[in-house]
């Protein structure tokens, strides 16, 4: 399963699962980029129609999920949007709540409706697509200093890495590795894609 599976880094995921033989769960939250996937995708891909900034989306995410399969054995968490405001007199309180519930609590939500999934699977996991952005060294040892980078990104991707620590203690008996990692840039089908 891959949040933000219709573009960029989701779908070049979405794609390279597919070619290696996988069943892939594209978390989607348009129609239209549920039929797209469905057209490239004639089989073994099952687009899951929801929004992961809503608490609805654990039961849609669950119901849709349920129909195919019984287990699950990777839950990626790509989904992500950017922020603007990189100075302090300037940010909303809007920007940081809207960037902290993608990337933070759309994280908590796809992982309480796939957790019984995972837990059937024989080695289950969680990919959290996180950034250098959210480390607290880096950004303590100066290395941001002059970049112009968004406070709700920066923020957002910090609680993210937080919630990482915390779900591999956490799961780390069953087990379920958990594990965030920062791809760095990569080339994807729409052209160069940076995640920093």
């Amino acid at each position: 399963m891959i949040t933000g599976g219709n573009r960029g880094v989701g779908l070049e995921l979405v794609r390279v699962f597919h070619e290696n033989g996988h069943t892939v769960f594209p978390v989607v939250k348009r129609k239209e980029s549920l039929v797209s996937l469905n057209e490239m995708f004639t089989d073994r891909c099952h687009p899951v129609l929801t929004d992961i900034s809503k608490d609805e989306g654990i039961a849609e995410i669950t119901s849709q999920f349920s129909f195919y399969a019984n287990h699950l054995d990777i839950v990626i968490n790509n989904a992500g949007i950017p922020g603007q405001t990189y100075e302090i007199e300037k940010v909303s309180t809007q920007e940081l709540m809207d960037l902290y519930n993608i990337h933070c609590l759309g994280v908590v939500r796809t992982v309480q409706a796939t957790l019984t999934y995972l837990r059937k699977s024989s080695n289950p996991r969680i990919i959290n697509l996180s950034s250098r952005l959210g480390s607290l060294s880096k950004m303590s040892s100066g290395e941001f200093a002059k970049g112009k980078f968004s406070y709700s990104y920066r923020i957002a991707k910090a609680a993210q890495n937080m919630l990482t620590l915390c779900l591999n203690q956490e799961l780390e008996d069953i087990p379920i590795s958990v594990t965030a990692i920062h791809p760095g840039k990569l080339q994807t089908s729409s052209g160069a894609y940076v995640l920093i």
